[in-house]
């Protein structure tokens, strides 16, 4: 890219302002002389300062502005080939190269003692820096930080930026909500010159003068590595979610006396959900009359939907289409993660301190283990009087109720009919019965299905000493059948609050809980944690989990938290001897052997759905034909008494399985799953539907197809297209390689 330069004639402030001068250059470009002439024009050293970012979230560009001038660097994206040549000690961070232009900006610019530089999301922008461009900084503000507002809200950017007296506030809104590879050379020049702008009105540097700087120039590597990784896998995350989806919803609606409109959704994957700045689109039909309203979700309730709309809708008419345009809010614990970063970043919390985050992303960085409840005159035993736990059960026992500091954080690996459920009961069981009657146990797992599957087991094997933490949103009106055996232990959200008493009322003395990780971001959740304080956490399927999820948790618990226990897989295996010999060659390297009474080839088919093809539903794919083929199978496995299970890699898929066995009177209710809420499930006899037919998608996912591949006890039959998985993009993948091992008898035509 050559140097050039334009004027930019801004827009986001009522009053009106001169145009700004707007030098655009690539790092190799970028000179004294420019960067001179920007820190000349700086009034009090206040420099604006904005980034862009490509479709994989590394940073792309700069700006920096100032009230009459702005600089645009642009910077090259890192190359395989330079960073071979970057090379480090095993366990340390590669970097790209850092060239001379850069070199230049972070000299002149980025940690110039004299210049402060005031962003949007500055957060994001210096582990870019970081991570992408090997640069530190050295004072930086992040101006989002004066709002009490939600940070990700137009609310708090309009506080941010000087209030909605001073702006326009369509112009803001747009300006700032650009996804990745969105954003142009103008928007991010005059993003980083609206910052500066606000700086300069006196009553808005006072109030950014209380903001902690953020100072990477001295972080250590450690510390600001851990930062970025965590940053930017949640950014990856993110990014990913879509700006426009289709609501399954029902056919017919009704108005309310004030005019709104009620809807029910059908699907709770995607259900209309209250979010301000989300616009509900329906398209309805009167006759021949097509019509379009728009709208926004102004109470939800389990499936029903008001929808406040703009417009007149007519009451006898029938819905086509229910769409919703814009990007869901941050979850809770999201939004506590991107707020412990940010922390960090300022200094008001030091990561380093806390030993759980040191233990896992800096174990080279001496640990100091807090103190134990009871201390150590009254460990645990393990528990055992019928003598079930064989020797390496045992083990897994100790080392998870010990209270040996070797063992305050622990991985138990365990492939499935190893019995780690039957471990996790034991040692619970252990240490309520046997330890200091003060410890306390967290069962946490990533999804509310998997927590469900777990207070499942425990149940089974006998241990009832625990509670469930479940969502409202979860439980009412969508999944209430799937908690019918738990209600001796069930708490919903909505009965949390009332005080201490209403609480211990709840508990009932129990030490054991059982939620979901994101239940641990619950800001309600704090009466419960001060009376079942969380100290020893346990994680089933742990292997779901993102690391950088655990932030929260070792931020919000760090007082009392003493113990972390990873219990999991990230390979599976259970299957009769021509499944499981498959995977142990293909997936666990031939190290893991099977012993079943099983193995006849038979175990194994693959259903050749001829005419069946995949279909776009929202941002999820579902395959017709397969699903005739799937009821027709559930039926006579239903006929003949077997035990078996449906699941398929996509929820429109699963969603529209379960429709049409509800339909066909045959069992429906906790019969399909897709693939990640059935990880730790097993059945007799398990039904595949693959739904792709010329994508790959899912079974690119090693990790998640061999979960797929491997729930069945005695049976999988897998409902695909033969050319496709034998000669098509599937055939490379673990399901082509598995269809290849069991060779052309496997294949049944309909």
């Amino acid at each position: 890219m050559t140097h050039t330069s334009f004027t930019l004639q801004q827009n986001v402030y009522k009053a009106h302002h001169g145009p700004i001068t707007v030098e655009d250059v690539d790092e190799n470009s970028v000179s004294s002389l420019a960067l001179q002439r920007l820190i000349d024009s700086a009034q009090g050293g206040a420099v604006g300062v904005a980034a862009t970012y490509r479709t994989d979230c590394t940073l792309s560009s700069l700006a920096f502005a100032t009230l009459t001038r702005a600089l645009v660097v642009h910077f090259f994206a890192a190359k395989k080939q330079n960073l071979q040549h970057q090379q480090k000690k095993k366990g340390q961070e590669q970097h790209p190269p850092v060239s001379p232009g850069r070199t230049l900006i972070q000299d002149r610019i980025l940690c110039d003692p004299d210049i402060r530089l005031y962003g949007y999301r500055i957060d994001r922008i210096v582990l870019g820096l970081y991570l992408d461009l090997s640069l530190r900084i050295n004072t930086a503000v992040d101006i989002l930080s004066v709002s009490v507002s939600d940070r990700r809200s137009l609310e708090a950017t309009m506080d941010a930026l000087g209030g909605e007296l001073l702006l326009q506030k369509q112009n803001v809104k747009v300006l700032f909500s650009h996804r990745e590879g969105d954003a142009t050379t103008n928007d991010v020049a005059l993003q980083a010159w609206a910052t500066c702008r606000t700086v300069a009105f006196p009553y808005m540097a006072s109030r950014f003068a209380g903001i902690s700087r953020i100072a990477t120039d001295a972080m250590p590597d450690v510390h600001l590595s851990a930062l970025a990784k965590i940053s930017r896998d949640a950014e990856i995350l993110e990014s990913l979610k879509p700006t426009k989806f289709v609501n399954n919803v029902q056919g017919g609606f009704s108005i309310s006396k004030a005019g709104n409109v009620n809807l029910e959704c059908t699907r709770f994957r995607t259900r209309i959900m209250k979010n301000r700045d989300q616009v509900i689109h329906i398209e309805t039909q009167k006759g021949d009359r097509l019509s379009t309203i728009a709208g926004h979700a102004r109470h939800i309730n389990g499936r029903q939907a008001q929808i406040d709309v703009k417009g007149a809708i007519h009451a006898s008419g029938k819905v086509l289409r229910v769409t919703t345009i814009g990007k869901e809010d941050l979850t809770a614990a999201e939004s506590y993660r991107e707020f412990v970063v940010l922390k960090a970043l300022q200094g008001t919390i030091m990561l380093t301190h806390f030993p759980f985050f040191c233990s896992i992303w800096a174990p080279s960085l001496k640990i100091s283990w807090p103190p134990l409840t009871g201390g150590t005159s009254s460990p645990s035993f393990v528990y055992d009087p019928s003598g079930t736990l064989d020797h390496s059960q045992y083990e897994a026992v100790e080392r998870i109720i010990s209270q040996a500091d070797r063992d305050r954080v622990l991985l138990i690996q365990g492939p499935p009919g190893t019995g780690k459920t039957t471990v996790i009961a034991a040692s619970v069981d252990s240490i309520v019965r046997t330890g200091h009657k003060d410890r306390t146990v967290w069962l946490v797992a990533q999804s509310n299905v998997a927590v469900k599957n777990i207070a499942e087991k425990l149940d089974k094997v006998g241990f009832r000493e625990f509670k469930l933490l479940v969502s409202k949103d979860f439980h009412y009106d969508w999944h209430e059948h799937l908690y019918e055996r738990l209600e001796h232990c069930f708490i919903r959200s909505d009965m949390f609050g009332g005080g201490p008493v209403a609480v211990s009322r709840l508990l009932l003395d129990t030490r054991v809980i059982l939620c979901t990780l994101s239940m641990l971001s619950n800001p309600r959740i704090e009466e419960f944690t001060r009376q079942v304080p969380v100290q020893t956490v346990i994680f089933d399927e742990a292997s779901q989990i993102e690391v950088g999820d655990y932030l929260p948790l070792l931020q919000r618990f760090q007082h009392n938290l003493q113990k972390m226990v990873f219990i999991g897989d990230d390979k599976q295996h259970r299957m009769p001897l021509v499944i499981g010999n498959f995977i142990s060659r293909h997936v666990y390297n031939q190290k893991l052997m099977t012993v079943h009474d099983i193995n006849s080839k038979a175990a194994c088919r693959f259903l050749n759905v001829q005419g069946g093809q995949e279909q776009k539903a929202g941002n999820s794919w579902i395959n017709p034909q397969e699903i005739i083929i799937i009821i027709e199978l559930a039926r006579i496995y239903h006929e003949q008494g077997k035990q078996f299970r449906i699941i398929t890699p996509y929820d429109a898929q699963r969603s529209m399985i379960e429709k049409q066995l509800e339909l066909a009177k045959l069992p429906w209710e906790d019969t399909c799953f897709n693939v990640d809420s059935f990880q730790g499930n097993e059945e007799d006899h398990i039904i595949v539907s693959l739904v792709r037919t010329q994508g790959v998608g899912f079974l690119t996912n090693a990790r998640r197809t061999n979960v797929m591949l491997t729930r069945c006890k005695k049976s999988m039959i897998i409902c695909t297209n033969h050319d496709f998985v034998t000669k098509g993009k599937a055939a490379g993948t673990l399901v082509g390689q598995l269809a290849v091992a069991m060779g052309p008898d496997a294949w049944l035509d309909i």
